[in-house]
């Protein structure tokens, strides 16, 4: 009923009184409906007078709340993450050779030039490394792949997994981070989709021969989901 009534990011929904009516049904199976609807990020409940039940923006975080606890049921380990952005992830840097905006390219930029700035002993470089994954994910025009990615992102970050990179790593991960934005800049899919290719593979092996024993761990709901901060409401324009 939100998407056929067109309604958009900061619409508060009828009070409740109304819906009851409405849609003809008990007060418990509408607050339950709307829990529902909470928990998957669709809406956010505004306390006090003039509150109620308003429309948000679902993130990634609420995606990756859903998707580890799936996961863990199966005893998904991290080797299987990276399995899925094995498959994912050359198509997802050709998709953005074809389709990224100018505004993308420069958040790519951005973030490779902060990246060159940090070293690999602060906690900054990790954080920097997955924004520019993210926003090349974003970049590949499907939102599929870009809820996919940042909730994978979401999960081995709320995880705190402990994986680390020497300063040769880093200076490996920049470096190629450069040739796949020049293919990207120049509108070359082939290339974009060969050089990350080419990256994952080299990664792939560094987190195989170097932290082997967290390929091998679960993944963890819990570790995602008390992680989670409240949402700012961004307001409708």
């Amino acid at each position: 009923d939100i998407e056929q009534q067109g309604a958009e990011v900061g619409d508060r929904l009828p009070p409740e009184q109304e819906m009851l009516l409405r849609y003809g049904v008990a007060r418990a199976t509408l607050r339950e409906a709307l829990r529902f609807l909470e928990l998957q990020g669709i809406i956010f409940l505004r306390p006090g007078p003039g509150g109620g039940p308003v429309v948000q923006e679902p993130r990634p975080k609420d995606f990756a709340r859903t998707m580890a606890l799936l996961l863990q049921f199966l005893g998904t380990t991290f080797r299987s993450l990276i399995e899925v952005r094995q498959a994912v992830g050359p198509t997802m840097a050709a998709l953005a050779a074809e389709r990224a905006s100018d505004e993308d390219i420069d958040k790519l930029n951005t973030s490779l030039a902060t990246l060159k700035t940090l070293s690999v002993s602060c906690d900054s470089y990790a954080e920097e490394n997955r924004r520019f994954h993210d926003v090349l994910a974003w970049a590949s025009g499907n939102p599929l792949i870009g809820f996919l990615i940042s909730s994978l992102h979401n999960i081995t970050n709320a995880s705190e997994v402990g994986i680390t990179y020497t300063e040769g790593e880093r200076d490996y991960q920049i470096k190629a981070y450069g040739r796949l934005l020049k293919a990207i800049e120049d509108r070359n899919p082939d290339l974009a989709f060969t050089e990350m290719s080419r990256f994952i593979s080299r990664s792939d092996k560094y987190l195989e021969s170097r932290h082997p024993d967290i390929m091998s761990k679960i993944v963890r709901w819990q570790d995602v989901d008390d992680l989670s901060v409240p949402r700012v409401p961004r307001r409708k324009r």
